[in-house]
């Protein structure tokens, strides 16, 4: 399982869904960031490992 987290204001991750596969959390994650312009990050539930981190566009340039 592959779970999406948020970073919120106090720097805490909060974890919104989880999906079966890599692929689908990404994109999911993607599409999160560049609607709300936050920063979210792909966590491997199991291992509990961070496979990405996605930055919302204005906070990428």
């Amino acid at each position: 399982m592959y779970c999406i987290e948020r970073l919120d204001h106090g720097g805490q991750w909060i974890q919104e869904i989880c999906f079966k596969t890599e692929f689908k959390a990404f994109v999911n994650a993607r599409t999160k960031s560049r609607a709300t312009l936050k920063t979210y990050r792909v966590v491997h539930a199991t291992w509990n490992q961070v496979v990405t981190v996605v930055q919302g566009s204005a906070e990428s340039h």
